[in-house]
């Protein structure tokens, strides 16, 4: 085990962290795209229940991803500081913890799908189909939440391409399987919207065997999960005082894109259409801000573990130029383009134009959300998850929704617009400040 992040040229590692994360992260988003496009197939009611579904998998993906902001935390600053035997212990009990918070969420899920769909507001003759894909998804969330937690761990030790890989694989999986498994194929009976959820499973447990290959074999962090029941206790009190708090950040975007939408809806189904195309191509854009602020996670952790402190500072500067960069790029590019490219999407003239105005509005306030996310990571990455909350919160509802709420009534679905735009350059500037005092609160680097 080698803090390789410590030590070599900033840039290059930044970029070749960043490189395989942005890879995997549009890799997932084109193969979803095909998984709707399959279950399109089968019918608009088929359809429909899968888009009941959709708040679920967010909800499960944010326990993983908050014990995988943990993971990552703990390992990297361990390993920066070379403390080996805690790289394995924190790297096993979050996987031990991780798997049992699975096997309680299967159970809760598998005897709650009709009350829950219901209380979601599901037609009740749509419960048997959201029933027939929920009972084999629910079975298979330890297939899902242990691969994202073993890639947290693997990302922390500086490997983000075997994560992207099998990001990539897991797409790729999907969109093989999906075919075969609705449709059926050969000996392979047709299962309809069931079948679509059998081949998530599939290629999801292909994703747990890899991930905990690779930590067990190339990395050997995997020890006994059988320790004294007091020090197991105290492992999980650490690991769940940071990944708490990183839960709760992972369900504000959501929360907030619910309120957002409702808010947008009362200006017309053209509107929300609009706002939707909107949307998706800023998260397009965004995959590489994505990319850069992942990089930060293990390389902050490393160099925080070795009190490199130096290399942070560099690695921040260097990160929010990158995101600047692309930033002003890609708002050139939808200045004069911006139409041409939402008619890919819908050609609806109405829907070209209020989707188009989206882009021009919020494309360049992405910086201040780019700076924000840079900060986020940055503060996880060392264990500080209840600043990234913080910051998260008086973005979005201490400054987001209440604007949108008051803009939205003035310039009607514009004023909503406006909202995010101001919303996210003073997220920026709170983020900034908050890595600002953090950064000034390092002391020097400490003697090689």
């Amino acid at each position: 085990m080698k803090a390789r992040l410590t030590q070599g040229d900033i840039g290059s590692q930044l970029v070749s962290l960043a490189g395989p994360m942005i890879f995997g992260v549009f890799s997932i988003i084109i193969f979803n795209l095909v998984d709707t496009y399959y279950i399109g197939k089968l019918g608009h009611r088929e359809l429909a229940a899968v888009a009941f579904t959709f708040p679920i998998p967010l909800m499960v993906g944010a326990v993983a991803f908050g014990i995988g902001i943990a993971a990552t935390s703990f390992v990297s600053m361990a390993l920066g500081s070379g403390r080996s035997d805690e790289v394995s212990r924190y790297a096993t009990d979050s996987l031990s913890m991780v798997v049992i918070l699975g096997v309680i969420l299967v159970i809760v899920g598998e005897l709650t799908i009709e009350p829950l769909f219901l209380f979601m507001g599901a037609p009740k003759d749509l419960i048997p189909l959201i029933a027939e894909y929920m009972r084999v998804w629910y079975l298979s969330i330890p297939l899902i939440v242990v691969p994202m937690t073993g890639n947290s761990v693997i990302r922390a030790m500086g490997n983000t391409k075997f994560p992207a890989m099998v990001m990539a694989v897991a797409g790729l999986g999907n969109f093989i399987f999906d075919p075969i498994f609705i449709f059926g194929f050969g000996p392979i009976p047709a299962m309809g919207l069931q079948g679509a959820a059998v081949a998530t499973a599939l290629s999801r447990f292909f994703t747990l065997i890899a991930a905990v290959y690779v930590l067990k074999k190339k990395y050997n962090v995997l020890t006994s999960p059988f320790i004294p029941i007091k020090k197991l206790l105290d492992n999980w009190r650490k690991i769940t005082q940071v990944a708490f708090p990183a839960f709760l950040n992972n369900l504000v975007n959501p929360i907030a894109m619910l309120v957002l939408t409702k808010l947008v809806a009362s200006h017309g189904e053209i509107v929300v259409a609009g706002f939707g195309v909107g949307t998706r191509i800023e998260a397009l854009f965004s995959i590489v801000l994505i990319g850069i602020a992942a990089s930060l996670s293990p390389f902050v952790g490393q160099n925080y573990g070795a009190k490199k402190y130096s290399r942070i500072k560099t690695a921040l500067f260097m990160a929010n130029k990158y995101s600047s960069i692309w930033i002003f790029i890609c708002g050139l590019l939808l200045m004069f383009f911006s139409k041409n490219l939402v008619s890919v999407f819908n050609d609806n003239p109405k829907v070209i134009e209020v989707a188009s105005t989206y882009l021009k509005i919020m494309i360049f306030s992405i910086i201040g959300l780019a700076l924000m996310q840079n900060s986020v990571a940055s503060h996880n990455s060392i264990g500080k998850s209840k600043t990234s909350l913080l910051i998260n919160l008086l973005r979005i509802f201490v400054i987001h929704i209440p604007l949108a709420v008051m803009l939205g009534s003035l310039y009607s679905y514009e004023g909503i617009y406006w909202a995010g735009f101001i919303a996210n350059i003073l997220g920026g500037l709170i983020g900034t400040a908050f890595l600002v005092k953090l950064v000034k609160s390092f002391p020097e680097d400490s003697p090689a």
